[in-house]
């Protein structure tokens, strides 16, 4: 029998909390079954053998008890994450041998070894957007915000709450990096019923078509476009083309164009949330200048903070 050969190898990182499950049952709806490669990711803590030695010692015994227990509990919990997850997979149409469950002591750190282990020729990771604790994740950054900031080479996806799967909004701007992210989505989404909405953000004073209107779709206007320095359109275009050869279908991609005079990062999240979008595809670098970049912040930054219940893709 031939062995299936997976396009797109993804790391799911798995730490017990729901929010982890929840981020494994987003990834069994939005990657195609056909092309997948999905690995189930953990870091275990090595609390039990830092304590192993005081069992010696009749002060600490008790104590010790107490954390074999709690980490007793723990793994446990890890496994049933595990195997709720292994069987949503299964059950979306994933085959047994598209699925992995891997484990790894901590050495340098969860997000440090997390980190490591995505240089494993994978092509993205998803990670939840709280952890076990809901208290550590608010008073400082998550492991899930960490791991946004330190990996660059394959998208971050984070995952808030159960977001609609179906409905992807991909924020483009003509940059080199919003044309890779529009790249990045059509390869790991492909020939999939997936809807996919390029959306442009323009100033009021660019808007280069002519009429009251403040967006602009290419495929239904009837206003004539006045051509000039502004080639988003021609762009958008291109990138539409590029969704195309991946295997995107005509009929699931929407282009739209919206000159405002507000945030950026808000418009963004609510164009998202008035049109049922469960995820938002940003750039890291995409729709700012370097004054925003510096004093005001990047915009998928502000996105992260504010689409706390959608899945935030970084590229």
């Amino acid at each position: 029998m031939k062995e299936t050969v997976f396009q797109n190898k993804i790391l799911v990182a798995i730490d017990g909390s729901e929010q982890s499950l929840s981020a494994a049952r987003y990834t069994a709806n939005v990657f195609p079954t056909d092309r997948t490669h999905i690995v189930l990711f953990h870091v275990r803590e090595q609390l039990l053998d830092l304590f192993s030695d005081l069992d010696a010692y009749p002060h600490y015994k008790h104590r010790v008890t107490g954390v074999k227990r709690w980490a007793t509990e723990q793994k446990r919990e890890i496994t049933d994450i595990m195997d709720s997850a292994l069987v949503y997979f299964k059950q979306k149409g994933f085959p047994e041998s598209a699925i992995a469950i891997k484990t790894s002591a901590k050495k340098l750190g969860i997000t440090q070894d997390i980190i490591k282990e995505s240089y494993d020729g994978y092509h993205a990771i998803i990670v939840g957007r709280t952890g076990l604790s809901r208290l550590r994740d608010w008073l400082a950054k998550s492991a899930a915000m960490k791991l946004v900031a330190k990996i660059r080479h394959i998208p971050v996806v984070v995952v808030g709450g159960n977001p609609d799967t179906k409905h992807l909004l991909v924020a483009f701007n003509g940059s080199h990096g919003a044309m890779k992210g529009v790249a990045s989505v059509g390869a790991l989404v492909g020939a999939s019923d997936h809807h996919l909405h390029l959306y442009s953000i323009i100033t009021n004073d660019e808007k280069f078509w002519v009429g009251n209107k403040t967006f602009f779709i290419p495929e239904n206007i009837e206003d004539s476009i006045e051509t000039g320095v502004n080639q988003i359109g021609a762009q958008l275009e291109v990138a539409r083309s590029r969704l195309l050869t991946e295997g995107v279908a005509p009929d699931r991609i929407s282009i739209k164009i919206h000159a405002v005079d507000r945030n950026r990062s808000t418009c963004l999240v609510q164009e998202a949330m008035e049109n049922h979008f469960g995820s938002v595809v940003v750039g890291r670098r995409g729709m700012i200048t370097f004054f925003d970049a510096i004093f005001i912040g990047r915009v998928s930054d502000k996105v992260l903070r504010l689409a706390d219940q959608m899945a935030v893709w970084v590229i």
